[in-house]
Formats: C-alpha cells, structure tokens, sequence
C-alpha cells in the first residue's frame, strides 16, 4: 500500500510539472509573437510613409529653387579669393528626378537615398574684385544633373550632400546658346551648392 501511494504521488508530481512546462512554453511563444510584430510594423520606410515624406521634401525644394530663377535673382558668391555671380532652373519641373532607397548594415543611419535631378546652372566668370562680379551680366549656362543624398536618422531625412556635374557648357550669342568657345574660370560645377542658400532654403522646407 506505501508503495502504491509512492506511485500515485510520482505521477502526480510529473503531470505538474508537464503541465507547467506546457505553460511556460505557450507564455514563451506568445511573447515572442508580440515582439515580432512590433519589431516588423516600426520599420522607418516599410509603409512607405517615409518615403512619400523625402519626395515631397525634393519636389518642394525644387519649387523654391524655380522661383529664385532668373538673371534678376542671381546670388554674389564668394569662394575666396574670388567672386562671382549664379542662379540655377530645373527645367523638366518639381516631378521630375529619379530617387534611390537603399538600405544599410547601420542602427543610427538604416536607410540612405540618392535623388538625381536635370539642372542647368547659369554663373559668370571668376573675379578676384567683388565690383568687377557685381557688373558682370554676361552668364555662362551648364546644362548636367545634380545629385543629392540623405540619410534616415532619428526618424526623418537629412541631406548628407550635393553635387552637381556640367556635360556642356554653352553662352548666349546673337540671341541664342552656343557652346562656349574659349576656356573660362568658372567656379567648379562638381563644388557643393552655396551652404547658407541650401540651409535658408532647407529650412524653408524642413522648418530645422
């Protein structure tokens, strides 16, 4: 009879602790579902939310670039130790760029884009005295791209750059644009875009 309470007992110490392994095992698993889900619905640029963010960002910049067009508007630059006079147009419009979403091996910066848009550059020559630039009405015009990257950090785009490239370089004779004949000290297309223009005009879009 001892021994037979000895077996009742065993058992039913077993089937608690089965039953407890079973228990522990659902929890376990229905944790983990839930993590998941939360893991797969934060993702920054997975709805696409994000994405439709950069490109009103692009095509509002360039709105604002557009109406700052024109010889009227043209900026005095200085990169020391020159001067020199620039406004640039795109042409095609503020929906007109490609844009390229990559994702990165990086937790601060998971993401990074590339947008390239048609531009067209109009500045003067070079000058070592900032009368002479200011007089200068006669522009140059490259016609290239410009591209612009930004990273996704903090849960929004930053421009990380820009650089513009001429395929041609054309002035404006008898009424019309010509390639330009002779070699003339411009300031070099590839440079970043004027810092204080982009910061007004980033800030204009961006409020920062």
């Amino acid at each position: 009879m001892f021994f037979a309470m000895t077996i009742d007992r065993i058992t039913t110490f077993a089937l608690s602790l089965g039953l407890c392994a079973i228990i522990a095992s659902c929890s376990s698993t229905g944790g983990g579902k839930r993590e998941e889900v939360q893991t797969d619905s934060s993702g920054p640029v997975a709805s696409g939310d994000q994405e439709a963010r950069l490109r009103g960002m692009v095509s509002e910049y360039i709105k604002i670039s557009g109406q700052s067009g024109g010889e009227g508007h043209a900026k005095l630059i200085e990169r020391k130790p020159y001067f020199y006079k620039e406004y640039s147009v795109y042409p095609e419009g503020p929906d007109a760029y490609t844009l390229e979403i990559q994702e990165k091996e990086s937790q601060t910066a998971p993401y990074s884009a590339v947008v390239k848009i048609d531009k067209q550059r109009f500045a003067t020559k070079m000058y070592r005295k900032r009368d002479d630039a200011v007089s200068d009405n006669n522009f140059l015009r490259d016609t290239g791209s410009e591209t612009i990257t930004f990273e996704f950090r903090n849960g929004r785009w930053w421009r990380a750059g820009s650089l513009f490239v001429a395929q041609k370089t054309e002035e404006y004779v008898n009424g019309e644009w010509v390639p330009a004949k002779e070699e003339v000290e411009q300031a070099v297309a590839a440079e970043e875009q004027d810092s204080s223009w982009w910061d007004r005009a980033w800030y204009s879009i961006t409020g920062r």
